[in-house]
């Protein structure tokens, strides 16, 4: 019995021991855990997220063009310019000369404008929202990466619209009022440039600085319907001019 016993336990100990020594020592069972990432759009530091870009862009457009706008019924294009393209831009526009002054029905001595990007150091966010509620129209809008400060809008029509003949001083006030209400800068700090003045299906207002070197404000007006249906203002409506140049 003693020899039977004896020979039971040192079975079930050799077997318990190569059970244990099944697993090294000094071993930690671990589970890898993948980090889902809910949101996969590209952030940049120091300038507003997409999102935040898209708030922005709707309540741009209901503020400055009066329209109710929802963030669920909008699709975007956007587009990130940093500030060294944006001082390239600037460098192309920096040798298109001028519109020349006029004087007695002599041209005196053209105008050159500047414009200051030191408050531009995230770039820019260039937009482009439409509303699924009305397609037929969209808004290209440029903001501040870093502050989203709203530097454009326009809207864009898709389709061709008659253009009546109003007058002209009509549309003048319409763009002085439209700065008083929205504009960044007192209208009595700026002057109202009418040679810079381009007529078309939009009427585009340009404004400038008192001493005439910078470009400051830009009012668009469809001349069909006497509705304000864009903005720019300092290095927007700089690059704004000259592109159409």
């Amino acid at each position: 019995m003693i020899i039977m016993l004896y020979s039971a336990l040192l079975v079930l100990m050799t077997g318990c021991q190569s059970w244990f020594n099944s697993i090294p020592k000094d071993t930690v069972m671990v589970k890898k855990i993948v980090q889902e990432h809910k949101n996969s759009e590209i952030e940049y530091e120091g300038v507003l997220s997409q999102d935040a870009v898209k708030t922005l862009s709707v309540q741009a457009v209901n503020k400055f063009l009066d329209k109710k706008l929802t963030l669920d019924h909008a699709q975007f294009e956007i587009m990130a310019v940093d500030q060294n393209k944006l001082k390239e831009l600037l460098k192309e526009t920096s040798h298109v000369p001028g519109p020349a002054v006029m004087d007695g029905g002599r041209a005196q001595q053209t105008m050159q404008f500047t414009s200051d990007i030191q408050a531009i150091t995230g770039g820019l966010y260039y937009v482009t929202l439409t509303s699924s509620e009305v397609p037929e129209d969209s808004y290209d809008i440029v903001l501040n990466a870093k502050d989203g400060d709203v530097l454009k809008i326009l809207r864009s029509y898709r389709e061709s619209r008659a253009m009546p003949r109003n007058s002209e001083e009509k549309v003048f006030d319409i763009a002085d009022r439209y700065v008083k209400e929205h504009g960044s800068y007192p209208l009595s700090e700026l002057t109202q440039q009418l040679d810079l003045t381009r007529w078309g299906s939009n009427v585009e207002l340009y404004y400038t600085s008192k001493d005439n070197k910078t470009l400051k404000y830009s009012v668009v007006i469809n001349y069909s319907s006497n509705e304000v249906v864009g903005f720019s203002k300092d290095v927007m409506t700089l690059l704004s001019y000259n592109s159409k140049r």
